[in-house]
């Protein structure tokens, strides 16, 4: 290996270079360069380097070691060696580097840190080898001038001329180290001496074994092959393991201080284009320039703020505000509040006025600017910086978009695929370059990958290249390594609160919190250009294009979903304390009398506990076998330690034990069998399977005092497996009935944690008694979605035994509507396949349910045309009940079955998902299929379309022309080809409903007499809303609502089918229902 100097430029042989291309390093007041030196195989083999091509010349002194590595110590000995004064900026030829990174990197970076304009004080850029071993000088160089290498920025220690051991050059040296000693290994030799002693003639040092100890940081090379003296070959993936985990995480550790400070890098490149405003005549200045001269433009806005826990607690009436930024732009344009500033930072957190008690003035200057309905304000996930500024008494207006909902409108996959926030939407060159034909482009590539990310970003080179940088997450660029007791770094990670941030690192802080909303702006002239190229084509006819149908539609129905979420729903607390009282004395009862049961077969059940599902699996199914192998089982007794209940004390201790100790054996003689196994092949315990082995089981038999025997409960009975595998008879019986209390304590459960529970919590709630929810238009098919809590997940009416919806009640003096469209997905499914007989049964009215039942099932057919049931009936004055039973009250199961078709074919499933779900054979479900489509042949066919467009054209289209896009076909997979034809029949049906419960809800919100009553909009669950106003006038309020649900398209319904609204008055939402 040959080592070069020349004018203060260190050149390195093959070894280093095969992980290290040291491209350039200047220092803020010396300028120090460095030269790429290129050696391939051949030219080493003859002794020669080829930078001579690079323009080396005269000058250059060339020290050859003779062998194929250098000790650190001789990479330091040449470092202090270097002469950086007078030296010049050696670079490859500029037609070439010009399509590399480094180019951009020189022009822009590098000569900010010489002019003292970035506060680094020495930088440089390691360029890491995609691929290790040996590469021909050709492949080499093309892969160089094509850009296929990464650069990684890295610090430099302050005190690096008192301390060379440089950041940059560590990974190179651990290289160096290990292949020495393989290279020595392979001679037969000892390790060499390194330090002064280290020779620059070709020889070779040797020392002891022991003088030589193997660094803490070594690194290991897997699944290469290292060649020396171009003959001698080492497989380094069989070297046993020689480097503890630390090594690893050292090295882990060096690459994200790299990254961490290329980033920063970037981000401070931004502060030049920022205002920051701290007092109030400042602010005074900017608002009268907002208000005024950039009256007519967009102005991005975000919000930074603390003292919240976003998984947790709503905004509304949670977080303090400490910083918002305004980046003000009308196309390419953008506003100058003084020496080419666009951006403006406010700090309200230690901002003239502003206290820690809550005190905002400097906030409150920007009162007429947020408040000005025609100056046009764009956000980045507007709910909740709108209720974060509205918790301050402004009312925000002025809404414009929400690039979150947007980027949802242009490609509803991301959420899978790439995500919505502001980081994840910027960093991607494919959302951020504008170009309308790549708005389909997107959709079609299976994924964007992590090659199309992050290429955009600029070291700002230009002025308005300095906006051109993505958004990156906070911990990327505050994240530190959280210190231990003794003062050292340790291996968890930490970032310091945001006021500490603002305060402690505030140039960085401020460009951070500033992009946002610099990248909000950028983003929606991006996503505005993409939208606008694309067609907006309404139940099969052109309107326009999708901005204007985001305009018309999503920005004012993103409005409203603001404004829904700052109502919230009255909750009723001291029902749901009620209700988790008596929940959780069943959930007593229950699991004291499945130990009983248990304890008959197995003396320590009564200790068990009866959540753990590992303890019930054993006591259940101890001794089965694994269904993937059947070579392990499970144990027929195992110890388990639990909480000790009891008052036992063991030998030679006075005080109780926290635990204890229990055996539990298989219970029963028999074999308890089951069907449903987990992934690793144990048998289940869901509620799926414990209820296969109870059966139907009254709740009466498990908690009431009614007789077991009686002739009515039993005709509710229908005992499971375990019956059977319990002998039958009183002891089939009793394990039926304590399986049963276990399946419901695991309901119990449910409703506690999920519903009764976190209803009850301070967090998200405003302190007034409402909940807050956050609704989000973040599903595929455009559905709305609930969080923190979700209020839409509420349980079924027939399975709230507790009466959860009693607790959602309206405030004294006011009542709910509620009203719910009835089968709007089946009426969407006949209007767009435009099935005859759909159509006609929906216009005749009934239940269609029922008619399908009919249609399934012949004996259904005969009893209703021999009147021995009516499909549907209408009460007349004076008559209580119907002449004859109703097909729903006497074939109900069959009922249900229908129901299921119904959806099931609406949401595309096949005959194997039916057979899944009925538990039948595929071929039954066929059938039941084939029956169906028997008189709906126009929906088969409508079907078979939409797959097709969804494989050639790569995406289908809901009634108001939001489109939804897949893959290519041929680079799916047979699984993800069936999904996705699932998805091109689902995505219309539910989109489209969608797309009906918006427009209705638009309606009603726009509705004057509505607001001259006082009625507001609540929730939105699925095809329902809730409503809450005056009670005197409710019943009129009522016929308003579904006159707006009836016609939902500017008063006009566009659909073949009628929409039918079921809704009612009531001081709850359960009797509502």
């Amino acid at each position: 290996m040959a080592l070069s100097i020349r004018n203060g430029a260190l050149m390195s042989g093959p070894c280093l270079l095969s992980r290290l291309l040291l491209c350039s390093v200047r220092r803020s007041l010396n300028s120090c360069s460095w030269l790429p030196c290129v050696y391939s195989s051949d030219s080493r083999r003859k002794g020669v380097s080829n930078f001579e091509r690079f323009g080396a010349g005269n000058g250059m002194v060339q020290l050859d070691l003779g062998r194929p590595f250098m000790t650190p110590d001789e990479i330091k000995k040449a470092l202090k060696a270097l002469a950086p004064s007078n030296s010049t900026f050696d670079r490859l030829p500029q037609d070439k580097i010009k399509r590399t990174r480094l180019y951009e990197m020189r022009n822009s970076t590098l000569e900010k840190v010489c002019a003292g304009q970035i506060s680094l004080p020495c930088y440089n850029f390691v360029m890491t080898r995609q691929h290790i071993g040996n590469t021909s000088e050709a492949e080499f160089e093309k892969r160089l001038y094509e850009d296929s290498y990464e650069f990684k920025p890295m610090r430099l220690p302050e005190d690096y001329e008192q301390d060379i051991s440089f950041l940059y050059i560590r990974e190179a040296i651990e290289e160096n180290e290990r292949l020495r000693d393989d290279y020595l290994k392979s001679k037969g030799e000892q390790k060499c001496v390194s330090g002064p002693q280290a020779s620059s003639i070709s020889e070779t040092n040797t020392s002891t074994q022991d003088e030589h100890k193997e660094r803490p940081s070594e690194t290991k090379i897997d699944n290469t092959k290292v060649k020396f003296d171009g003959d001698q070959t080492k497989e380094a993936s069989k070297r046993p393991p020689e480097n503890p985990p630390e090594h690893a995480f050292l090295l882990k550790k060096l690459q994200e201080q790299g990254r961490q400070e290329q980033l920063r890098a970037n981000l401070h490149l931004v502060y030049d284009k920022i205002m920051v405003v701290n007092n109030i005549e400042t602010a005074r200045q900017v608002v009268q320039k907002l208000t005024t001269d950039y009256k007519d433009f967009v102005h991005a806005c975000d919000t930074e703020v603390s003292k919240i826990n976003l998984k947790k607690e709503t905004p509304v009436g949670h977080g303090e505000i400490i910083s918002f930024s305004i980046y003000s732009f009308d196309g390419e344009r953008q506003a100058d509040f003084g020496s080419g500033k666009c951006c403006i930072w406010v700090d309200v957190l230690d901002g003239e006025g502003c206290t820690s008690s809550g005190e905002k003035n400097l906030l409150m200057e920007f009162a007429s600017f947020f408040e000005d309905k025609s100056i046009k304000k764009v956000w980045h996930n507007y709910s909740f910086d709108s209720h974060i500024i509205q918790n301050y008494g402004i009312k925000l207006t002025g809404f414009h978009a929400d690039t979150m909902h947007m980027a949802r409108l242009w490609n509803s996959n991301r959420r899978v695929d790439g995500g919505y926030s502001l980081e994840a939407l910027t960093s991607n060159k494919e959302v951020m370059d504008g170009k309308p034909d790549q708005a389909t482009v997107s959709c079609s590539s299976k994924t964007t990958g992590p090659q199309t990310r992050g290429k955009h970003i600029t070291s700002g080179s230009t002025e308005d290249d300095k906006l051109n940088i993505a958004k990156a997450s906070i911990k990327s660029i505050f994240s530190k390594y959280k210190l231990k007791k003794d003062g050292k770094e340790g291996r968890k990670i930490t970032v310091d609160a945001v006021e500490t941030l603002q305060r402690e690192d505030r140039d960085l802080w401020i460009c951070y919190s500033a992009l946002d909303s610099i990248s909000t702006g950028r983003l929606f002239e991006s996503l505005k250009k993409k939208l606008e190229a694309r067609d907006w084509v309404c139940n099969g006819e052109k309107y326009g294009n999708m901005f204007e149908f985001y305009q018309k539609l999503w920005c004012p129905f993103g409005e409203l979903l603001v404004q829904m979420e700052r109502e919230g729903m009255y909750v009723n607390r001291s029902h749901l304390k009620e209700i988790e009282n008596v929940a959780t004395t069943e959930q007593t009862i229950a699991g004291e009398k499945f130990r009983r049961w248990a304890s008959k077969y197995c003396a320590d059940a009564k200790y068990m506990n009866v959540g753990s599902d590992a303890q019930v699996r054993q006591l259940l199914f101890g001794g089965t076998l694994n269904s993937l192998d059947q070579n392990e089982c499970l144990p027929e007794e195992k110890n388990f330690k639990v909480l000790n209940t009891e008052s036992e004390v063991k030998d030679g201790k006075k005080k109780l034990t926290k635990f204890r100790t229990i055996t539990l054996t298989k219970i029963g003689e028999g074999t308890l069998s089951t069907d449903m196994y987990t992934p690793s092949g144990r048998p289940s315990v869901s509620a799926d399977a414990l209820k296969v082995l109870a059966g139907k089981i009254p709740s009466e038999m498990i908690y009431g005092e009614a007789n077991g025997d009686s002739e009515d409960l039993l005709k509710k009975v229908k005992y499971g497996t375990a019956y059977d595998a319990f002998g039958g008879g009183e002891e089939g019986k009793e394990a039926c009935i304590a399986i049963a209390a276990l399946c419901e304590i695991c309901s119990i459960d449910s409703l506690l944690s999920n519903f009764i529970r976190p209803l009850q919590e301070n967090q998200i709630s405003s302190g007034e008694g409402r909940i807050h929810c956050s609704l989000n238009i973040n599903t595929e098919t455009g559905r709305l979605s609930a969080r923190t809590p979700n209020l839409q997940n509420q349980p079924a009416l027939e399975k709230d035994r507790y009466k959860i919806r009693q607790a959602f009640v309206a405030e004294p003096g006011k009542s709910l509507v509620v009203a719910d469209y009835g089968q709007l997905e089946l009426r969407i499914l006949a209007h767009l396949s435009g099935c005859k007989t759909m159509l006609e049964a929906f216009k005749e009215g009934g239940d269609f349910h029922s008619r399908t039942a009919i249609n399934m099932y012949d004996y259904i057919r005969e009893a209703v045309e021999e009147n021995k049931v009516l499909l549907e009936w209408k009460s007349q004055p004076g008559e209580d009940k119907p002449p004859v039973p109703l097909l729903k009250d006497v074939y109900a199961a069959e009922r249900r079955k229908a129901k299921m078709l119904n959806f099931s074919i609406a949401y595309g499933k096949t005959a194997m998902g039916l057979a899944q779900d009925w538990k039948v054979s595929v071929r039954e479900a066929r059938d039941t299929l084939k029956k169906w489509y028997r008189g709906r042949n126009e929906v088969k066919m409508w079907q078979k379309e939409q797959k097709m467009l969804a494989g050639e054209k790569c995406y289908v289209r809901t009634l108001l022309g939001r489109e939804r896009h897949f893959p290519k076909a041929e680079s799916l997979t047979g699984g993800q080809k069936g999904h996705i034809e699932r998805a091109a029949i689902n995505t219309p049906v539910q989109g489209s409903a969608a797309d009906v419960a918006m427009c209705a809800m638009l309606e009603i919100n726009a509705n004057c007499r509505l607001k001259e009553l006082g009625w507001r909009l609540l929730l939105q669950v699925h095809d329902e809303v809730i409503l809450e106003g005056p009670t005197e006038s409710a019943e009129e309020a009522k016929s308003i609502v579904v006159e707006c649900m009836e016609k939902p398209f500017n008063g006009h319904n566009i659909l073949d089918v009628d929409l039918v609204v079921d809704a009612k008055c009531a001081k709850s939402w359960y009797e509502a229902k």
